[in-house]
């Protein structure tokens, strides 16, 4: 979990540079098998449902946790990560210092809000931390779930401010929706894929280009010095995205563009070139960045003596936010790509 705080004024400038309006349509995500016509969730409401929620998943889903709890409060990425890590992915909530409320018109379920939360997190003063819930509901008579609830440690609450004021809303308040002909750079449906693939390959897609920032440029440079300072230890480390089957959320902005919360899958392997490859227990501050993390494994597979060929991997879900405008000469940003483990395996 990455951000790239310093490409903010580079980021705004991008949107605000571009020209065309933005309209509602059904989310593209939406199902379309037979369903009551929802009413239009409300403001007021969708704070209603926070406000019952924050208690439930911070602080009794930890400290209560069971699958059953943990099934009823979110699903899909948001309940990967909460089963894997028994309730206690992402930090604490002590307080909460703001609120705001992304509500879109949308005329079928599932429907779904964004509530981007502000809060401080740990012992007086705390840690500063956004927290940007995607809450989804199926049916007329299903819960209120967390489908995504990407985090953030973010000084002043930058990326949640910037959001508020850039997210296209109409004259009631209610957030807009990409229309069905806006011309993006990437289409909704594609990011997870396009994101994923250029991680992998270091590839923008044609026609356009990923900024710099901590969750692009950083994460590929991060990728390669693990890799190179990995065999200094004994391992092989290889690193792979792709596209989670889950749904797309998209917002649209003003005066064009989209904010989508998508995920993605991450497989990260350490592979033993040798039996004398480093599996310390409490790896020191350098070590750590090479090695396989006994904070995954030791207490999960058997973490011991290996040989040539023992593979320890990690599969993770990330949570991503990417800022993608309309098509043309303008640059995707990738603010937030907020990651947790949901398998981890030994082999041999």
């Amino acid at each position: 979990m990455r951000m790239a705080l310093a490409a903010f004024a580079a980021l705004s400038a991008a949107v605000a540079g571009v020209g065309c309006s933005a309209a509602t349509h059904p989310a593209p995500h939406a199902s379309h098998h037979a369903s009551p016509q929802p009413r239009q969730v409300t403001i007021a409401q969708a704070r209603r449902v926070i406000t019952a929620f924050l208690p439930r998943y911070k602080p009794e889903l930890p400290l209560s946790y069971s699958p059953a709890l943990a099934r009823s409060l979110t699903t899909g990425a948001e309940l990967q990560a909460q089963l894997f890590f028994h309730g206690r992915s992402g930090p604490s909530m002590t307080r909460v210092t703001g609120e705001t409320y992304l509500v879109p018109h949308l005329a079928e379920y599932p429907r779904w809000f964004l509530a981007a939360i502000a809060v401080r997190a740990g012992s007086s003063p705390g840690y500063a931390v956004d927290y940007f819930f995607v809450m989804v509901q199926t049916a007329a008579s299903a819960p209120w779930k967390a489908a995504m609830a990407p985090y953030l440690y973010d000084p002043g609450w930058r990326l949640l401010h910037y959001l508020a004021r850039v997210v296209a809303r109409d004259a009631q308040g209610y957030a807009a929706v990409p229309s069905a002909g806006q011309d993006l750079a990437v289409a909704p449906s594609a990011m997870p894929a396009t994101y994923a693939r250029y991680l992998n390959t270091r590839r923008s897609p044609p026609g356009t280009a990923f900024a710099r920032g901590f969750d692009t440029t950083g994460y590929i440079r991060l990728n390669r010095r693990t890799a190179h300072g990995a065999g200094r230890y004994g391992w092989r480390f290889i690193d792979h995205q792709g596209p989670a089957s889950l749904p797309v959320y998209a917002l649209a902005l003003k005066p064009s563009g989209a904010a989508l919360f998508f995920a993605t899958t991450d497989t990260s392997s350490w592979v033993a070139t040798s039996s004398a490859a480093a599996m310390p227990a409490r790896p020191s501050r350098t070590e750590a960045n090479y090695v396989p993390p006994p904070q995954l494994f030791r207490d999960r597979v058997q973490f011991g003596a290996v040989r040539a060929g023992t593979r320890f991997t990690s599969t993770a879900v990330d949570q991503v936010l990417s800022i993608v405008p309309p098509a043309g000469p303008y640059r995707i940003y990738v603010p937030l790509n907020s990651g947790a483990a949901t398998n981890v395996a030994r082999a041999h």
